[in-house]
Order: C-alpha cells, then sequence, then structure tokens
C-alpha cells in the first residue's frame, strides 16, 4: 500500500478517546443549606466541519462501595462497571448534540444509586488526533456535570467545575497512538 493511500485510510478510521475515570461528587459544594446535588451529566457534541461526522458515545459506571470506612486508608477493590451505550449520533455540519442525562438517585424503590460513583466517557468516532492527542479538525467532544433545579429544563443550575473535561482533556486509546 503506498504512503498516500495508508494516510487516506488513517484519515479516515474511527478514533476512540476517553475522559478516563472521574468521580462524580455527591454535592456540587458547601453552601450553607448543605450544598447542591449533583443531579446531571452533559455530553456535548460538535460538528465544526462541512460534512457529515458520527460519533457513537458510552457511559462507563462504577456504583458507589456499600460498605464502611474503617480505617486511615480504605481500598474498594474489583468495583464492577456497568456500561451504557448512550448512542450512535449523525453530526450535521455546523450542528451541537447535548446528551443529557440525569445521575438516578435511591429515590425511586428499585432503581440503581448512583450518587458519588466513578463514571467514564468513551467516544469512538470521525475525532481527529496528532500522535496521542486530540486536535481539532474533525468532531469535537466535552463533558459537564452539576445540579439542577427542574428535572424537565434543559442543561444545568450550577455547574460543578470538578466534572468539566474540555474537549483537549480526552485521551487518546493506544491502538490510535502507533
Amino acid at each position: 500500500m503506498s504512503d498516500k493511500s495508508k494516510g487516506n485510510q488513517d484519515k479516515h478510521r474511527k478514533v476512540k478517546i476517553t475522559t478516563g475515570p472521574f468521580l462524580v461528587p455527591e454535592e456540587v459544594d458547601s453552601e450553607l443549606q448543605g450544598g447542591r446535588e449533583n443531579d446531571r451529566l452533559i455530553i456535548i457534541l460538535k460538528n465544526p466541519t462541512d460534512k457529515e461526522l458520527k460519533v457513537k458515545v458510552k457511559l462507563g459506571i462504577c456504583l458507589e462501595p456499600k460498605m464502611s470506612c474503617t480505617g486511615y486508608i480504605n481500598i474498594f477493590e474489583d468495583i464492577e462497571e456497568k456500561e451504557i451505550n448512550l448512542g450512535k449520533f449523525k453530526l450535521n455540519p455546523h450542528t451541537c448534540t447535548r446528551i443529557e442525562r440525569n445521575i438516578p438517585r435511591n429515590l425511586v424503590p428499585g432503581k440503581k444509586d448512583e450518587t458519588n460513583a466513578v463514571y467514564r466517557v468513551t467516544a469512538k468516532g470521525d475525532f481527529e488526533v496528532c500522535g496521542c492527542q486530540v486536535v481539532c479538525g474533525l468532531a469535537e467532544i466535552s463533558v459537564i456535570g452539576g445540579s439542577v433545579f427542574n428535572f424537565v429544563e434543559p442543561g444545568l443550575e450550577q455547574a460543578d467545575a470538578t466534572l468539566f473535561f474540555p474537549f483537549s482533556h480526552f485521551v487518546v486509546c493506544k491502538k490510535h497512538c502507533e
């Protein structure tokens, strides 16, 4: 295969990127009223190009351990990750797609409580990479989380700065770095 056709083939392969694992704290901050709960995670996809792009998004979740802390160092091993497929998205030119996922709480009997869980956002699609870093040129992604007052309204009322992952902070999965 010539270098030119190999370059074209690399340009059109799907790239997998991730936030890596991050903890979603139960509260946004320590307001006098006891803080605001982190209720929602928002994943933003952007197509800044003149062509249609595609991205598939998954969310990995390791639930909070249900054991008590017993000492100065507490280690909770082998917490199983459940993976949720958030969908395959066709990104039309010069558009944004927002995936807004509420964080389930133990308010509803039988529902899993995802407060204080470890999350990981993974996306595979038409992303541009240079070496092992994402660069602009194709699809872009970012993640933000925080609290909402009204669950039927889109967006956040208060953002949690620890839950902001700009596009430049995503990590390219190894097989695309070779």
